[in-house]
């Protein structure tokens, strides 16, 4: 990756009906929530970095640490890499905003704990322990690059990395869209990305429908071929949705659709008489909202015989 670069990860919204049951079972009391390592507009050096807490309940930071690489910035007590701690709880739902060296990172959002050190635009590992040594949360790209977030020359400059869902996604994380951002630098810039606020990935997850796709299944299938599927608006109607299914060769770009303004939930009985056999292919589900959100739903490949 190169340096002051950006990495932008797509994520496909689809098939999270059955995720989120494990994801939810997975999901630490706090997380790694959203990392500016490439800095702010003000400059390189205006890292920060965002927890949030995924309870319910306060949870108390005492005794737990947060290492960059070797260095270790305790967590409610100013030693090693602190400079300063003003909380160390994190309300429920809340966040909690570590800037880097001094309190006018984000000029106009107070931070919660100052520290040193810096991320390496290459990429760093970080890891969450709790008062007891253990490993709550952890990005590991030291040796990859980071998985999301923009240096000066990425495609949104100084974009941030935000965790889409910690509660229903894990650790997937995505770069900040320069739409949903809050905050300014320390020159008065807006910050693009969110401190002590929803991500624009969490923002457009919750937003978007989910579409699951019950049938067809991989393997071989024959005509005429049941593609069966529901989808959902977490923020809409229950009926609102805009249905449309296509069907592609697997190993070809462009899609061939094959009904459109479909019901939210149903079935349709594809006559695949005109298709080659033999061929593998795939089937794709979309669902379009009011507000022009796309969520899709791609099968397995499967075979016409």
């Amino acid at each position: 990756m190169l340096q002051h670069g950006c990495t932008r990860v797509v994520v496909a919204v689809g098939l999270l009906l059955l995720a989120s049951a494990a994801a939810l079972a997975a999901t630490p009391a706090v997380v790694l929530n959203e990392v500016a390592w490439g800095g702010t507009a003000a400059g390189g050096q205006d890292e920060w970095i965002e927890l949030r807490n995924c309870t319910a309940s306060t949870v108390d930071l005492s005794g737990w640490v947060l290492t960059i690489g070797d260095a270790r910035i305790p967590l409610s007590v100013a030693e090693e890499s602190t400079v300063e701690v003003r909380r160390s709880t994190i309300e429920p739902n809340g966040f909690l905003l570590l800037e880097r060296t001094d309190d006018t990172t984000v000029s106009d959002v107070a931070a919660d704990i100052l520290y040193k050190g810096s991320l390496a635009n290459s990429g760093a590992d970080l890891a969450l322990l709790d008062a007891a040594g253990n490993v709550v949360d952890q990005v590991i790209s030291a040796a990859t690059g980071w998985p999301a977030g923009c240096g000066s020359e990425g495609d949104v400059p100084y974009a941030t990395m935000e965790r889409v869902d910690p509660i229903e996604m894990g650790s997937v994380w995505r770069t900040n869209d320069g739409l949903v951002t809050c905050g300014l630098d320390a020159l008065g810039n807006p910050i693009v990305g969110t401190p002590r606020a929803a991500n624009s990935a969490t923002v457009d997850y919750l937003k978007t429908p989910r579409v699951q796709l019950l049938s067809p299944v991989a393997g071989d299938a024959a005509c005429p071929l049941v593609i069966q599927w529901q989808a959902v608006d977490p923020d809409g109607l229950a009926a609102g949705l805009q249905i449309t299914v296509s069907v592609r060769a697997v190993g070809t770009e462009e899609w061939t659709l094959l009904v459109e303004n479909l019901a939210n939930q149903g079935d349709f009985p594809w006559d695949c008489s005109s298709f080659p056999k033999g061929v593998a292919y795939e089937v794709r589900v979309s669902a379009a909202d009011w507000e022009d959100r796309v969520g899709t739903a791609t099968s397995g490949s499967f075979t016409l015989r």
